[in-house]
């Protein structure tokens, strides 16, 4: 139903506004120059939630520009959410968002992040975000350059390195690679806002090497929201019950995600063959390639294998056999889908994006 748009208007436009558009969602002339930038909403949704501009932090920041707002242009008794509520009535009515009286001070008081952000809520279903820049491109005073949005935060960057990108740690550069590219190809409107740290052949890899990063990284001040994303196997379990390091806010330490396909799960141990629940033992990314990379030729899943006994977490580590095969075999799996542009149906993505949606959800309750 409609579009979300806004525009820039005057003599400029607002640089808040350049953070969350990128060069790839340029609309241009018959001349090739800028025009208008778009993006649909759910994908304009993911970016802001990223930054930490989820529902609740957007009310937060409503709240804190109506407080700031002078008294002669403050709304009596301001409610968020019932603002919200009358909103969406309005788009379901007119198919377009009525702020409603006195909302004046909303423009002048509130990011316009924050502001795009509680119009999408406004909108049951997905639409476009329409960034409108044709009057003030057309009149000169604004370059005509697709690349505006990537100038300003070159800008930016200067004055602020909180800036994007989210850096991403994993624990070793095969999963930063896998991930990085499966990105790409399921969540591509957040390749320019996550970067996947990849340090290397030859780096030392796994949970303790991964723990010592995350040190490494708070202690040096970075501004740049990092994530760390460590196995999902007793080997990560045990680095992190001794990490017991005091991180920023701006620091998220995750594990993958536990599946439904690693509920029931054959193994091989000292007793022979069994099926067990490998979330939390064995949760290497391999695990998560899919059933169709997962089966070998004979349509069995390749098992897991149970080595060393970790007596402080009381469990032994898993890892499935055959990982290079596995490796092999996802690359092929994942070249395959980036050249068609799109996966196919009988392709197995749910574990591969289960880890990605815990990292686009991991700073779903940044404070505002």
């Amino acid at each position: 139903m409609g579009e979300t748009w806004f525009q820039s208007f005057r003599e400029g436009y607002n640089p808040e506004a350049a953070s969350i558009f990128r060069e790839c969602d340029a609309r241009c002339d018959e001349n090739g120059e800028l025009d208008y930038f778009t993006v649909s909403s759910s994908q304009m949704g993911d970016r802001l939630e990223l930054l930490g501009i989820d529902i609740n932090a957007t009310a937060a920041a409503f709240r804190h520009g109506c407080m700031e707002t002078p008294e002669e242009y403050r709304p009596d008794g301001f409610d968020f959410h019932s603002w919200l509520e009358d909103g969406k009535e309005s788009v379901r009515r007119l198919g377009w968002c009525d702020f409603g009286a006195d909302a004046d001070w909303i423009d002048s008081s509130v990011d316009i992040r924050y502001i795009i952000r509680a119009v999408i809520e406004m909108h049951e279903a997905d639409v476009p975000v329409v960034w409108n820049l044709a009057d003030v491109v057309g009149r000169g005073f604004v370059s005509p350059d697709p690349r505006l949005c990537e100038l300003e935060l070159e800008k930016k960057r200067g004055a602020n390195v909180a800036t994007f990108p989210v850096i991403v740690l994993t624990e070793g550069s095969t999963d930063a690679s896998f991930l990085s590219s499966a990105l790409s190809l399921i969540y591509p409107h957040l390749v320019d806002f996550l970067k996947f740290m990849d340090f290397g052949v030859g780096a030392e890899g796994g949970a303790s090497a991964l723990a010592r990063s995350v040190k490494s990284f708070a202690a040096s001040g970075v501004a740049n929201r990092v994530i760390a994303i460590f196995d999902n196997d007793t080997a990560a379990s045990d680095v992190l019950v001794a990490m017991n390091a005091t991180l920023p806010n701006t620091f998220r330490v995750l594990r993958y995600p536990d599946i439904d396909l690693g509920r029931k799960y054959p193994t091989i141990g000292p007793t022979g063959h069994g099926v067990s629940d490998v979330n939390g033992k064995a949760g290497a990314l391999e695990l998560y390639f899919g059933e169709d990379v997962l089966k070998d030729p004979a349509g069995e899943l390749t098992p897991v294998q149970w080595t060393g006994y970790v007596k402080r977490q009381n469990a032994y580590q898993g890892e499935l056999l055959d990982k290079s095969r596995l490796q092999k075999s996802f690359r092929r799996k994942l070249d395959g889908a980036i050249a068609r542009g799109s996966t196919q149906p009988e392709e197995d993505w749910s574990g591969i994006t289960a880890i990605l949606d815990s990292i686009r959800h991991a700073f779903r309750d940044y404070p505002a």
